[in-house]
């Protein structure tokens, strides 16, 4: 009962922001023809007063982004422009998964499927604004096609499909898009403060009235969320099991942990170092989950997802936990779930996870991205070496931590020496495995942790963190680590920032300032001096049409009846207050204009007698 009140108050509120947001428009266009009025009057203002118009330009620019943007929130919204869509050709397993899903949960299944480059799942219903119904969407995140289970990835669009069958997009998508709306209009209306005075001087009544409409607008929705979240869940556990979609929700914040990182920390510093992004980023992502050294870490992240907080307008972690705990884990007779990323197609994972660049088979690009982190291990030894170690050679470079010095390094790579005696193994390996690299007798493959291995004919990874670990304890370590490097044929006096054969490192310019935000930021002056100057005109027309009237001074003249009258004036209407004395302008001398009745006779009569 107390969600189904919430839901109704929400739904009431929406519709009370639009009526506000009308009443706003109506006010304001009084308010723009009273300024006008006030402008071009003679009688209102003497003189041409732009304060009004001022005022009336300031806010135009911020209530024209709060309509646009609940306009846009009311009419359907289209598909989300970062996702490419799925056809039955295309994915014929997923389709058929998600069918038979949507018959057990008992609802349609959705008319598109679509994938994004995000680590999420979501189902949109888009019709306008309190439409019954729409066009349903599923949207599915490459980076959980490629980390998830096939069990668990069953269960997670089990969840989503729940919401088609409790109807929560009835209530969820007026409100979301809504809220959405008013937030955006809130950052709109914010950067259009910060880029114009004017807009800043008189927005911020606006502003306040849309952050409170949001913010009402959020606490009446998140718990209905919430709870619909909890509905969702409960459909998916009697479908797929409660063990395994359990499962699934601590997997999706995993996988998105782990698609952050390699985004973040592997494809945009090799973009930015070598210009190169790899041509099928779901394939690398997938290859890099498979190495055994990361599978402790994703097991931490995992443990980490049961720790989530209430997120927006989804529970806490621990407590959906909770209740499928408490349900029983018997999942339905359904077909066997086939590994869903290899059977489609790798045209939509590729444009669905594309990044600007130059383009390189994914398997080449984790080879230079084994050789960049390399390079970024040397560098982290090389810059506390001393002057200008970029242009040392790697013998001098290993006789200079060979001289006692190790320790005194290790403490500056890391909070302590234990970290620091890592980090300086690990960048004096990469720089011998570099140098082999080189010399063309030594292939390097990339990991999760650390900076790749190096391995070859005659040598392995292993070896390498011995003779380096000899060189940097014992005296004679170094001579025979040089001597080993030059049996296998590499050059000890390659200078340390050499590029290794075949590899280029581009000059990468700092990226430009956003031209669109410049670009908005000039629209909002645009805008306000275009609505300044029509609202200028208008009044400065006015004012030329509104011509002053003679001054009108009052009284009661008499004019002479036997000349005619020069102005041939007659009497104002209504002003005639004594019967032969019209009121006329002051103009000429004043003459009675009519002639006094004559006095009576005075004839002397003889007084009553007696």
């Amino acid at each position: 009962m107390t969600a189904s009140l919430r839901a109704l108050l929400a739904l009431t509120l929406l519709a009370g922001v639009h009526l506000l947001t009308a009443l706003l428009v109506l006010l304001w266009i009084g308010f723009a023809v009273a300024g006008v009025w006030v402008v071009g009057s003679r009688e209102a203002s003497p003189q041409f007063n732009t304060t009004p118009l001022l005022v009336a330009s300031a806010t135009f620019v911020p209530l024209a982004l709060t309509v646009r943007e609940l306009v846009r929130a009311s009419r359907p919204a289209g598909p989300r422009p970062d996702s490419v869509l799925l056809t039955r050709s295309q994915g014929a397993a997923l389709w058929e998964l998600v069918e038979t899903l949507a018959e057990q949960v008992g609802t349609d299944p959705p008319l598109e499927i679509r994938l994004t480059g995000e680590a999420n799942a979501a189902v949109t219903d888009d019709a306008w604004l309190f439409a019954p119904t729409g066009r349903r969407r599923l949207y599915v995140g490459v980076p959980l096609l490629v980390g998830l289970r096939p069990d668990e990835l069953r269960a997670v669009l089990a969840h989503e499909l729940g919401h088609y069958a409790r109807r929560h997009a009835r209530f969820t998508e007026p409100a979301h898009r809504a809220y959405a709306g008013m937030v955006m209009a809130r950052q709109r209306i914010r950067e259009a403060m910060v880029a114009n005075q004017l807009v800043r001087l008189y927005a911020g009544l606006l502003l306040l009235t849309v952050t409170v409409c949001a913010a009402l607008t959020y606490r009446l929705v998140r718990p209905v969320r919430r709870r619909q979240e909890l509905e969702a869940d409960r459909i998916a556990a009697e479908v797929a099991g409660a063990g395994a979609l359990a499962d699934g929700l601590r997997s999706v914040p995993a996988v998105a942990a782990a698609w952050a990182r390699f985004e973040e920390d592997l494809v945009e510093p090799v973009r930015r170092a070598t210009g190169t992004v790899p041509d099928d980023p779901c394939r690398a992502f997938a290859h890099l989950l498979a190495d055994p050294e990361y599978q402790p870490e994703l097991a931490v992240l995992r443990g980490a997802a049961e720790r989530l907080p209430a997120d927006g307008f989804h529970p806490a972690m621990r407590r959906r936990l909770d209740r499928l705990t408490g349900l029983r884990d018997d999942p339905r007779q359904l077909p066997p779930v086939p590994e869903v990323a290899a059977t489609l197609a790798p045209g939509p994972l590729r444009r669905a996870t594309r990044y600007a660049g130059r383009r390189r088979p994914w398997r080449e690009w984790l080879d230079t991205l084994a050789a960049y982190r390399a390079g970024v291990a040397v560098e982290a030894v090389t810059s506390v070496l001393g002057p200008d170690p970029g242009g040392s050679t790697v013998a001098e470079a290993l006789r200079r931590v060979g001289s006692g010095r190790a320790d005194r390094i290790a403490r500056s790579l890391g909070p302590d020496p234990q970290v620091g005696r890592r980090r300086l193994v690990e960048g004096m390996s990469a720089l011998v495995g570099l140098c082999l690299l080189r010399a063309g007798r030594a292939r390097v493959t990339v990991r999760w942790t650390g900076c790749g291995r190096f391995t070859g004919p005659g040598v392995d990874h292993d070896d390498l963190t011995v003779w380096v670990t000899a060189a940097l304890d014992e005296p004679d370590g170094v001579p025979r680590l040089l001597a080993r490097l030059t049996a296998l044929g590499a050059d000890p006096d390659d200078h340390v920032g050499a590029e290794p054969a075949g590899a280029a490192r581009i000059l990468t310019i700092t990226p430009a300032l956003d031209e669109t935000i410049r670009r908005r930021h000039q629209d909002v002056a645009h805008v306000s001096l275009a609505v300044l100057l029509v609202l200028a005109l208008l009044g400065f027309a006015y004012w030329l049409g509104d011509e002053p009237e003679a001054p009108y001074r009052p009284g009661i003249i008499p004019t002479r009846t036997a000349l005619p009258d020069p102005l041939d004036q007659g009497p104002l209407p209504g002003l005639d207050p004594v019967p032969g004395f019209p009121l006329r302008p002051t103009r000429g001398p004043l003459v009675p204009s009519w002639s006094p009745p004559p006095l009576p006779d005075l004839v002397p009569r003889s007084a009553p007698a007696g």
